[in-house]
């Protein structure tokens, strides 16, 4: 029933954007952040209904660590479709995400991404990545924070795969702090019990935040490694 609601909501959201579409085309137009600022307002909303409906229980910790006073990158683990929808009903700051290039054909959900200037990476391609890379950088240079999962990958088993270190140039060629994210229980959601929606805890911690230019040398030339086992800790306690 749950499933077939999200669907019912999904396309009636899709209808009910097409003049929001146009409204916000004219705002970007004279102010692009306002429009975003806008657009992530909106998102918000959408997707803490869309986790009511689907009979999520949210557990969130840690939001007071994030600084709101300078652009962030939000490193997190990735367990579920269901992450991204958790993650913008939670961040406090003007955040473009970093998905996978898939996500860009989803009609309705990849407009308001243009919106909100998120970027878009296909995991085959090097010299794209590397273009997103350079371009999250610019974002955060502009004040926008850039959360990217490093696994590169969804991934629900207990163990994080290695982080990609390349994602981590965001930060360090950005000059911006690192938000370490652990996501918990978001796939039993979802993924594992497919093709329905069934109702459960799912949780978000936002660790504290790391500032690369203040590590050992040995920690920020390993940057990846040094953030995923900050996550994996987290992930570990909170699973006790």
């Amino acid at each position: 029933m749950r499933t077939i609601i999200i669907l019912i909501l999904y396309i009636i959201i899709s209808i009910l954007s097409i003049p929001l579409y146009l409204v916000e085309f004219i705002i970007r137009k004279i102010n692009e952040k306002a429009a975003a600022k806008i657009a992530q307002t909106i998102v918000r909303w959408v997707f803490t209904f869309v986790l009511f409906i689907s009979g999520c229980k949210k557990t969130i910790i840690g939001v007071e660590r994030i600084p709101t006073d300078t652009p962030v990158m939000y490193a997190a683990n990735h367990r579920s479709f269901y992450d991204i929808i958790l993650a913008y009903s939670t961040v406090p700051n003007q955040t473009a995400f970093v998905s996978k290039m898939e996500i860009k054909r989803m009609p309705c959900v990849a407009q308001w991404m243009y919106f909100l200037n998120c970027l878009f990476m296909d995991r085959g391609d090097v010299k794209q990545n590397l273009n997103t890379i350079l371009a999250a950088i610019g974002l955060v240079k502009e004040g926008y924070s850039i959360y990217i999962a490093p696994e590169g990958t969804r991934n629900a088993t207990d163990t994080l795969l290695d982080f990609k270190e390349g994602s981590m140039k965001i930060a360090t060629k950005g000059k911006c702090p690192i938000i370490p994210v652990c996501i918990r229980d978001t796939e039993n959601i979802f993924e594992n019990r497919l093709p329905w929606i069934h109702k459960g805890s799912i949780s978000i911690e936002y660790g504290e935040p790391v500032y690369p230019d203040r590590l050992d040398p040995d920690d920020k030339k390993h940057l990846g490694r040094y953030i995923r086992s900050i996550i994996s800790e987290m992930y570990k306690a909170g699973t006790k």
